[in-house]
């Protein structure tokens, strides 16, 4: 498999990451010459490498290229796992991501930096003469979340690094961390302690090694939320999610290069050698088209580059209309939004549906994420809009509290622990389509994938607790949360769980509720309203779906609740999927979850 094509900065040379000379086994940098007429391939590092190589990059003058990648297993380690004498103690025996510099004339490859501390993104200086990069304590997941991270630089020739800066809540990695002039520039939390406030940018100036660190905030609490950084030419451009719209703006002066109601899926940019404008290019879609590479030229113009639509046979057709919807929440604190998709062939005139519809109301990952006008859904892997859309189902997607694309006060409810204001707010939009004339009250079906999980149990449990005259015929989960505090426990990242869930269990004393009973943690998932959502008949039949190697949420949050269900007699058909993780990757078991969904909504909304 071949991935991550990059061009030289002079544009002579293709590089790209490749297993050719052992499919499966092996990892490797090759470079290729388009116009050459030999393209056979030149392995610029050890073509049998058996270590993923995670990232890499050209220098600026295209003689290196930087990489980050583990070294290779010694014969210890070798012989060690062929004779599974290979106990794990923590903390112990550690493989760490090392970063590597390959000069391209040579194949020589050399540490620049292999300390004992994960190296998780880096970025050349603009001058190429030095990187910066950012490191955790260790290998292990959790470690950004418990230790933080550590910005650092290293002079290339001499190998002397410097910390510039320790970041208590961490630093996104891999695309964030961009150096433009004299400055770095990445993402964190607005509270840099790490908390579930929403992301915002910042900026580091490392001109003078023996001035003060300053580090500088740049971004607005309540403008949108950033979600990725490109330096382009002494300035930085930054993907952000505002309300319902997705943009590219420069972080110096704020100018918005492109806004649109539709997801972009990923971006570059380039500055112009004529007049210095800055050009973006984009993958975006929309309910009707698949996503495709579209540059925007100098006079604003969107060229599309790619054809997958057409190459797939779907040029021209009509799926559905996207109908931007909005409401105020339950408590009437906050404005909330969401997008309602409307089947073309059941459209009225203004995209909406010319009768109340049966809906499948599907709730979002994260929480920090959103919904917006999309082909298919990322964080959702069997949200195929088009297969439903053509079944003559409406699709609700809400935008809940905690979420992004409203700025740090929007996201900061996740703080008040899950199921406090999400579940309500799902509540809120799924009864304003009932209002609004788009959504049948009496056909319904949830469903939600991780976080959207957790809220598909809940809207079980809860099902038409709050009184307004509608229940969900149906409830399907996958990959979902039963139990925050035993989550906290259990799951691979579970410092940030906790989080979510309203805290730790390790950090509450022991106290008696009303009822005498011991208890040592919050008590927040839909198991623990299980009981009395039975006896009063409000929990639906349920398909629960779940990956068996599941670490971000174990598949114990789904046996737990696959007990309940089956000791109180209720419907359910309970999946898992051997090898999966928390995203399933095989096509056999994507094509059977899909079946599966498509079963269930005809079952109960046809």
């Amino acid at each position: 498999m071949d991935l991550q094509p990059k061009w030289s900065p002079d544009g002579t040379w293709v590089a790209f990451l490749s297993d050719c000379a052992e499919p499966g086994k092996s990892s490797a940098i090759y470079l290729v010459q388009p116009e050459a007429g030999n393209r056979e391939p030149k392995a610029v590092t050890p073509v049998e490498h058996s270590e993923n190589i995670i990232k890499y990059e050209y220098s600026p003058d295209g003689k290196a290229i930087a990489f980050l990648a583990c070294p290779e297993k010694t014969e210890a380690r070798k012989a060690k796992e062929k004779a599974k004498d290979d106990a794990i103690v923590w903390g112990q025996d550690l493989v760490y991501t090392h970063l590597w510099l390959a000069t391209i004339a040579t194949a020589a490859i050399k540490p620049i930096f292999n300390k004992s501390s994960q190296v998780v993104d880096f970025s050349w200086s603009p001058d190429g003469t030095q990187i910066a990069f950012v490191t955790h304590q260790t290998p292990h997941i959790e470690s950004k979340f418990l230790h933080g991270a550590d910005v650092s630089i290293i002079n290339i020739s001499s190998g002397e690094a410097r910390k510039v800066c320790h970041i208590p809540g961490g630093v996104w990695a891999l695309k964030d961390l961009t150096w433009s002039n004299s400055s770095l520039y990445f993402l964190s939390y607005h509270n840099l302690r790490g908390d579930t406030s929403g992301l915002a940018i910042y900026s580091v100036n490392t001109l003078d090694a023996a001035a003060p660190i300053s580090i500088t905030k740049i971004s607005h609490d309540d403008g949108g939320c950033p979600y990725g950084l490109l330096a382009a030419g002494g300035d930085v451009v930054v993907y952000v999610q505002d309300g319902m719209e997705d943009q590219l703006r420069l972080v110096h002066d704020g100018r918005v290069l492109i806004s649109q109601p539709k997801r972009i899926v990923d971006f570059d940019v380039i500055r112009s050698q004529d007049d210095g404008k800055i050009l973006p290019v984009i993958i975006s879609g929309d309910v009707n088209n698949p996503s495709e590479v579209i540059f925007i030229n100098a006079s604003g113009q969107q060229v599309q580059l790619s054809n997958h639509g057409a190459d797939g046979g779907l040029a021209g057709k009509t799926f559905g209309h996207c109908n931007f919807i909005s409401c105020r929440s339950l408590d009437q604190k906050e404005t909330l939004d969401g997008i309602y998709l409307t089947p073309a062939q059941l459209a009225g005139p203004d995209g909406k549906p010319s009768r109340p519809l049966p809906t499948f109301v599907y709730m979002h990952g994260g929480p920090y994420c959103r919904w917006t006008d999309a082909f298919d859904e990322w964080d959702a892997v069997h949200i195929i809009n088009p297969v439903y859309l053509q079944e003559g189902f409406g699709v609700l997607f809400p935008n809940y509290r905690g979420g992004s694309s409203r700025g740090r006060r929007f996201a900061s409810y996740a703080r008040a622990g899950a199921g406090e204001s999400d579940e309500p707010d799902v509540v809120a939009l799924t009864q304003h389509a009932i209002e609004s004339g788009l959504t049948d009250p009496a056909r319904l079906v949830a469903g939600g994938w991780s976080q959207g999980g957790h809220l598909a149990y809940l809207s079980a449990v809860r099902n038409g607790a709050h009184g307004l005259g509608w229940r969900f015929l149906g409830v399907m989960v996958g990959a979902g949360i039963t139990d925050w505090s035993a989550l906290a426990l259990e799951s691979d990242v579970g410092f940030w769980q906790a989080q979510v869930g309203g805290g730790a269990p390790w950090r509450f004393e022991s106290r008696a509720d009303q009822d005498g009973e011991d208890c040592r943690a919050p008590r927040r998932g839909a198991i623990w309203e299980f009981g009395k959502a039975a006896e009063e008949g409000r929990i639906p039949p349920m398909p629960l779906v779940h990956g068996e190697r599941d670490a971000r949420t174990p598949i114990a949050q789904a046996w737990g609740f696959r007990r309940a269900l089956e000791e109180a007699g209720l419907p359910f058909e309970f999946v898992t999927y051997p090898r999966e993780g928390h995203i399933f990757t095989e096509r056999k078991h994507i094509e059977d979850l899909l079946r599966r969904t498509l079963d269930f909504l005809r079952a109960h909304l046809s």
